[in-house]
């Protein structure tokens, strides 16, 4: 029994970390190729890569996995399928959460950086949308308006423009 560490009898006794803590995969010391081990860093990597826009593609090479493995082993959690969907948000999210709660601990370049992203945002009241404007006078009903307003005022010209009667003479 003190050889069964992985659960085979026939194996020699892998323990389930290596010396540098990575897991070891149940097919250790067999013949084929070893299976993936996920592990949370590898997690952490292709979430935040996802946050930046990058493909499936990009994020299976930069962490060294074929595009099949990843899916199979990390696309099935439930973080990187919320990441995959609002990548930039979750994002966005979980970096405004942690900078609330270290300025909250007391941290003052953690407020400060949380005030700069806040205003960055605009977080404010919402703008209110301009309402369209009244179709304006063209210049003909301009000059109309402003001929006819000439002689209204009272500077001597009146009636002689409009009369006693306040009407044009014929």
């Amino acid at each position: 029994m003190a050889h069964d560490v992985s659960g085979k009898a026939s194996s020699p006794g892998w323990l389930p970390f290596d010396l540098l803590g990575h897991p070891v995969p149940s097919n250790k010391g067999e013949k084929g190729r070893p299976q993936h081990a996920p592990t949370a860093e590898i997690l952490e990597k292709i979430i935040l890569l996802l946050g930046m826009g990058r493909s499936e593609k990009d994020c299976a090479a930069a962490v060294g996995l074929s595009i099949d493995t990843m899916k199979r082993h990390y696309f099935v959690h439930p973080q990187v399928q919320l990441a995959r969907r609002n990548a930039a948000l979750v994002l966005e999210g979980e970096l405004l959460s942690r900078l609330n709660r270290q300025s909250l601990d007391g941290k003052t370049s953690a407020t400060e950086k949380l005030l700069k992203r806040l205003d960055k945002a605009q977080l404010g009241p919402v703008p209110v949308k301009p309402t369209k404007a009244k179709k304006t006078k063209g210049i003909k009903e301009e000059r109309r308006d402003a001929a006819y307003d000439a002689g209204l005022g009272d500077d001597g010209w009146g009636p002689l423009l409009h009369g006693s009667s306040g009407a044009l003479p014929n």
